[in-house]
C-alpha cells in the first residue's frame, strides 16, 4: 500500500479493500487484553475472573465475527465508559459496567466452534427485563426481571429465580418470537440493509443526558436532544433517502453499509444531526430542519454524517494538513471559531454534499438537487480558501489529493 492508497477512491470514498476501517477494528482488537487486565485489577478477584474468561472467548472469535462486534458504535461507548471509570478508580463501576463486555462476545461465541454443549452463561450488570446483543436486530424482553442468561442446544424461555434458559437458534431470530417468559423483538433497519433504526437502547438515553448536561457553546442553545418515537413513516422515509443514494452514488451507499451501523432518530427544536467519536459507527439525525420524508433532506444528513465517520478514522491514519498550534477558522456555516479538524470534517462532508446533488440532480432532474449542489458547492469554496489562507497550513500527500478532488467540486458545481 502506498502513502495515499487509504484513502479510497475519489473524495476518499472507501473500497471494498478498506485500510482505515479495519485499521481502526485492528487498534481496538489489540487493546482488548490490556484493557481487560487493568479493569480486572481495579474491579477485583470476581471482575478478573469473569473478564479472563470472557477475554479468552473473545480470542477465539474469528476475523469476521471480531470485526462485526469492535466497529458496533456501542462497543466504542462501553470501552470509553470503562476506560474513564479505570483512570478515575471507580471500582464499582468498573464491576457492573465490565460485564456489559459478554453481551458483545456471547452470541458470536456461543454460535461459534468453541462453545460449550452445555450453553454459554452471560451473568448480567443487574436484574433487567430486557436484554439487548450489540449487532444482532433482535432483542429479548422478559415478563419479570431476570439477571442470568444461558444460549446453548436448548431452553424452554421460562424464568426460574432469575434465570432463563434460551436456544440459540431462538435468540439469532428463529422459530415464533414468544418462548415461555420471553419476548423477540426485531428493531426496524432501514429497507434492504442492516442498519438498525433505533433509539431505544439505555445507552442512547443515557448519551442524551450527558450531552444535555453540558454547558452550551457561545452563541447555540443549550442541547435539548431527546429519545422520540419512531413512526412507519420515517422508517419508509429513511429508506427512501437511503435508496436514492444508492441509486445516484452506488460507491457511496457501500460505504454508507460499512462504516454507518445505526441511524438514531432524535427529538430536537434546533439540532439537525451529529456524530461522536464515542458511538463511532453511530448517526443521529432529526427533524428540527425538515421530515425524514424529504428525500433530499435525509439523504444529505446521512452522508453528511457518514462521511464524519469516515473521516475522523482517517484522520487517526494521516492528518491530511497541520497548522500552528492553536489556529482557529472563521467557519461558513457556524458562528464560533473552529479548529482544523472541524474545518476539515466540514470541507469534506460539503464536497461529498455538493457531488451527491450533482449526480442526483443528472438522475432525477429535479431542481432542488442543482440548487443544492451551487450552495454547498459555495460553502466548500469558503471552507477551502479559509484552511488555504492560513500560512502556516501544509499538506501531506494525501492531504494534497483530498484537496485537489475537492477543489474540483466546487468548479463542477457552477
Amino acid at each position: 500500500m502506498s502513502s495515499i492508497d487509504f484513502l479510497g477512491a475519489e473524495l476518499a470514498l472507501a473500497q471494498d479493500d478498506d485500510p482505515v476501517l479495519d485499521a481502526y477494528v485492528a487498534k481496538l482488537r489489540a487493546s482488548v487484553p490490556k484493557v481487560i487486565k487493568r479493569l480486572g485489577q481495579l474491579g477485583g478477584e470476581q471482575t478478573e475472573t469473569e473478564l479472563a474468561l470472557w477475554g479468552q472467548r473473545f480470542a477465539a472469535l474469528d476475523a469476521d465475527q471480531t470485526h462485526r462486534m469492535l466497529s458496533h458504535p456501542f462497543f466504542s461507548y462501553l470501552w470509553r465508559q470503562l476506560m474513564l471509570a479505570a483512570q478515575r478508580k471507580d471500582a464499582d463501576f468498573v464491576r457492573t459496567w465490565s460485564r456489559h463486555f459478554a453481551r458483545f462476545v456471547a452470541l458470536p461465541y456461543a454460535t461459534g466452534p468453541g462453545s460449550n454443549t452445555a450453553g454459554t452463561e452471560l451473568v448480567l450488570p443487574e436484574p433487567v427485563t430486557e436484554v439487548r446483543f450489540p449487532g444482532e436486530p433482535h432483542h429479548l424482553v422478559f415478563d419479570t426481571a431476570v439477571d442470568r442468561l444461558v444460549i446453548g442446544e436448548g431452553g424452554d424461555g421460562a424464568i426460574r429465580d432469575g434465570s432463563a434458559v434460551l436456544p440459540t437458534s431462538y435468540v439469532l431470530g428463529e422459530s415464533e418470537p414468544r418462548l415461555g417468559n420471553t419476548l423477540r423483538m426485531r428493531r426496524p433497519v432501514i429497507a434492504g440493509t442492516d442498519i438498525e433504526i433505533d433509539n431505544t437502547d439505555p445507552w442512547i438515553a443515557r448519551h442524551f443526558t450527558s450531552m444535555n448536561s453540558h454547558e452550551p457553546q457561545p452563541g447555540y442553545p443549550r442541547s435539548d436532544l431527546a429519545v422520540r418515537d419512531v413512526s412507519e413513516e420515517n422508517i419508509a422515509g429513511i429508506s427512501r433517502a437511503f435508496a436514492l443514494i444508492q441509486d445516484v452514488w452506488p460507491e457511496l451507499s457501500s460505504e454508507i453499509r460499512a462504516y454507518t451501523r445505526l441511524f438514531v432518530p432524535y427529538a430536537s427544536q434546533f439540532h439537525s444531526s451529529f456524530t461522536e467519536a464515542i458511538l463511532m459507527g453511530a448517526v443521529f439525525l432529526s427533524e428540527a430542519a425538515q421530515p425524514f420524508d424529504a428525500p433530499h433532506y435525509t439523504a444529505e444528513h446521512l452522508l453528511h454524517e457518514n462521511s464524519h465517520l469516515r473521516l475522523m478514522l482517517i484522520l487517526e491514519l494521516d492528518p491530511l494538513v497541520t497548522v500552528a498550534e492553536g489556529t482557529t477558522f472563521n467557519s461558513p456555516v457556524r458562528k464560533d471559531a473552529r479548529p482544523l479538524w472541524g474545518m476539515l470534517m466540514a470541507a469534506h462532508a460539503f464536497a461529498r454534499i455538493t457531488a451527491f446533488h450533482r449526480r442526483a440532480h443528472a438522475h432525477t432532474g429535479l431542481e432542488i438537487h442543482r440548487e443544492l449542489a451551487q450552495q454547498n458547492a459555495g460553502l466548500l469554496k469558503k471552507g477551502l480558501d479559509e484552511i488555504e489562507g492560513e500560512p502556516s497550513a501544509a499538506f501531506t500527500e494525501a492531504g494534497k489529493v483530498l484537496w485537489a478532488q475537492m477543489r474540483a467540486e466546487t468548479e463542477q458545481a457552477a
